[in-house]
């Protein structure tokens, strides 16, 4: 089952089409369907693609894992009613 993730929390991406790097970030903004991520831990490899970036990117939730789960998007306020 999918968790639910909070602005502060530390999180994995895994590379893919849409991530050019996999890395573990922090949750900095929450989003309708990413979140904005500081990339904190990555491969030397990728320390330009991460300068480039500027140590942030936004990535779609079905990119992200925590605790190795998988997240889902927050609850809104719309969907609550």
């Amino acid at each position: 089952m999918a968790q639910e993730i909070n602005v502060g929390e530390t999180v994995d991406v895994t590379k893919s089409k849409q991530v050019p790097l996999s890395f573990t970030g922090t949750v900095e903004k929450l989003y309708a369907n990413a979140a904005l991520l500081t990339i904190d831990q990555f491969a030397k490899k990728d320390h330009e693609t991460v300068e480039d970036l500027k140590h942030k990117t936004v990535v779609n939730y079905k990119d992200i894992t925590k605790d190795g789960e998988a997240v889902q998007p927050p609850v809104t306020d719309d969907a609550k009613k």
